[in-house]
C-alpha cells in the first residue's frame, strides 16, 4: 500500500513537527492522488445495503460489485463495469470481456456477448484472436441451448463444406482478410493466421452463417451463463438479522460476510449481525 509522505526543509538546525491539520484536508489529498481510504464495517454496511450497480438498463446489487458498489460487496469475479459513453456494461469471465445484456435474478442467470466480436469491425479484427471464450468456471456454468462456433482467418486451404460458412472482410482498415466459420469437431481448415472459438445460440445455427450480418447477429443475440450460488441461506440470515451481504478475504478464498449497523456486531459462527451488549452492568445504590 501506498503511504502519503510528507517532507520540509527549513533553515533552522531543529526538526519541527508537522502541524496539525483537519481531518478533511488529508482525506481530500487522499482523495485527488488516488490513495484507497478504507472503510469501516458500518460505512461498507451502508455501501452494501443501499448501493446498486447502474448502467443503461443493467442495475445489480449482491453480489456483484462495479461503480459505486465497493468490491467488498461483492465476489470476485463478478466486477461489473460501465462504460460511461455507450452505457453498456461488462463483466470479465476467464479473461475474456463480455457485454451484459440482462440479468434474470430469479434463476442467477447472466445474458452475456463477446465484447471484442460484436463491436465495429470486430469480426474481422478481433482484439484477442487467439483466446477462446470459456462459460464453464468454478463461478460459472453454461446455460442451456448453446453451441460453440470457431472462427478461423486468413487460411490457406479451404474448410470442409459441412462447416457453416466463410465471408471476406471488406473493410479496409481490418486486421485479417477473410473469416471461415465452423464447428470444433469437423474437419479444420490448414495454415490459418489465428482462429477462436465462441458460444452462440444453437437456433443461431440452423441457416447458413455465410456473412459477416448473419454470425453478428448471432452473436449479439447471446448466451446464458449461470452464476454458482452457494451462500444465499447464509446471506438470507444476514439481511434477516438487519445486515448487508458482502465478502471478506483475498480474491482465492473469500467468504461471504454480514457488515453490520452501528451498535450492532457479526458473529463470525452464523454470519448474523447482534446488537452490541454492554459489559458494564448498573451499580446498586447505597442505602
Amino acid at each position: 500500500m501506498n503511504n502519503l509522505c510528507f517532507s520540509s526543509s527549513s533553515s533552522s538546525s531543529s526538526s519541527s513537527p508537522l502541524p496539525r491539520l483537519p481531518l478533511l484536508y488529508y482525506s481530500l489529498l487522499f482523495i485527488m492522488f488516488g490513495f484507497p481510504l478504507s472503510l469501516s464495517n458500518h460505512e461498507l454496511y451502508e455501501n452494501c445495503r443501499d448501493t446498486v450497480f447502474r448502467c443503461g438498463n443493467i442495475s445489480a446489487g449482491f453480489p456483484f460489485s462495479g461503480g459505486q458498489r465497493v468490491s467488498e460487496c461483492g465476489r470476485h469475479g463478478l466486477e461489473l463495469r460501465c462504460d460511461n459513453n455507450n452505457n453498456t456494461t461488462t463483466i470479465v469471465i476467464s479473461n475474456i470481456e463480455n457485454r451484459v445484456l440482462g440479468i434474470r435474478w430469479d434463476r442467477h442467470i447472466l445474458k452475456i456477448a463477446r465484447e471484442d466480436l460484436i463491436k465495429y469491425d470486430g469480426l474481422c479484427s478481433p482484439q484477442i484472436a487467439t483466446r477462446n471464450s470459456v462459460l464453464d468456471s468454478e463461478l460459472f456454468s453454461p446455460g442451456p441451448g448453446y453451441a460453440n462456433v470457431t472462427l478461423f482467418y486468413d487460411c490457406q486451404s479451404s474448410i470442409s463444406s459441412s462447416n457453416l460458412g466463410f465471408f471476406p472482410c471488406d473493410n479496409a482498415g481490418s486486421t485479417y482478410s477473410n473469416v471461415s466459420v465452423g464447428v470444433p469437431n469437423n474437419i479444420q481448415p490448414k495454415g490459418c493466421s489465428a482462429n477462436v472459438t465462441v458460444p452462440v445460440l444453437r437456433s443461431s445455427m440452423e441457416g447458413s452463417l455465410n456473412s459477416s450480418l448473419r454470425l453478428k447477429e448471432a452473436l449479439n443475440k447471446g448466451v446464458e451463463v449461470q452464476w454458482n450460488w452457494k451462500d444465499s441461506k447464509a446471506c438470507g440470515k444476514c439481511n434477516d438479522s438487519g445486515g448487508a451481504c458482502g465478502f471478506f478475504g483475498p480474491a482465492e478464498n473469500q467468504t461471504m460476510f454480514c457488515y453490520c449497523p452501528f451498535m450492532f456486531e457479526n458473529s463470525p459462527d452464523d454470519r448474523q449481525c447482534h446488537r452490541v451488549v454492554s459489559s458494564s452492568s448498573p451499580t446498586s445504590s447505597a442505602q
